[in-house]
């Protein structure tokens, strides 16, 4: 007997144990570390991938507070993910934003990805080729496994462009040079094409060398027959048919761009 006491009370003492430790456990949430007290904007941080240390969050959230005077702010890290990241991204800020003002920033370790969501009026200065911009500028650091790197080069580069100043973009004047090498290219090929080529002849010019000579020798004719066919004119009547098309455009607002690391 009183070995199956000792394993009843072993058993209560188990079970309490779980469900304290259960009880006490939470899910890994987005956390508000801080609300902008005139424009009520937020940032917020979630690193679910455990990317950063507490060290690096605190001072990339003080650097994320200079962009809550035009929007709400998000840092998001995942080691795993079953869509794209662009998905991800979008579905997250719905989840934290809706549609208002603000912008996102998703470093997806699973599809090696970083993407830049944006919505509201913050979306437009931060447009879908300035999010391709700021992650063409910043995915070597993820490569390098500079998380905070990354993400406090993409902030710094938002802000500055909220704050009307530029950025660099050297992948856009790489590829404007390249176009204008292309095009420069077909152009003189078609010049050269244009003035190689021989001129050819006019059908003036080719009727009037044409050697042509005609001999007729006893003609005469023969009549055979004669025929009357009654032809009237024919009726047609002209008629028009017009259509209409319409159709209907939706779609969500926002948007962003990314680039793998």
């Amino acid at each position: 007997m009183k070995i199956i006491n000792y394993l009843r009370k072993g058993s209560i003492c188990i079970a309490f144990a779980l469900f304290f430790f259960l009880g006490t456990t939470k899910p890994c949430m987005a956390a508000i570390t801080y609300e902008n007290p005139d424009t009520a904007y937020q940032v917020s941080i979630e690193d679910d991938a455990d990317l950063l240390t507490d060290e690096q969050e605190e001072l990339l959230s003080e650097q994320m507070e200079e962009i809550t005077a035009y929007g709400n702010v998000a840092f998001k890290s995942v080691d795993t993910n079953y869509d794209s990241t662009e998905t991800l991204a979008k579905e997250h800020y719905r989840d934290l934003f809706g549609t208002s003002s603000g912008t996102l920033f998703v470093i997806d370790m699973d599809n090696r990805n970083i993407w830049i969501f944006s919505d509201g009026s913050i979306y437009k200065t931060i447009t879908k080729s300035y999010a391709n911009t700021i992650t063409d500028n910043v995915y070597t650091y993820a490569s390098r496994s500079d998380y905070y790197g990354c993400a406090s080069n993409a902030y710094n580069q938002i802000n500055t462009l909220l704050s009307g100043r530029k950025i660099a973009q050297p992948m856009k004047y790489i590829g404007n040079a390249l176009l204008a090498l292309i095009l420069a290219l077909l152009i003189n090929y078609f010049i050269v094409r244009v003035f190689s080529r021989s001129r050819k002849p006019s059908e003036r010019e080719l009727l009037q060398n044409i050697y042509a000579q005609c001999n007729v020798d006893a003609p005469h004719t023969d009549f055979i027959n004669q025929s009357r066919v009654y032809s009237p004119p024919s009726s047609s009547s002209d008629g028009s048919s017009g259509g209409s098309s319409g159709g209907g455009g939706g779609g969500s607002s926002g948007g962003g761009g990314g680039h793998s690391f």
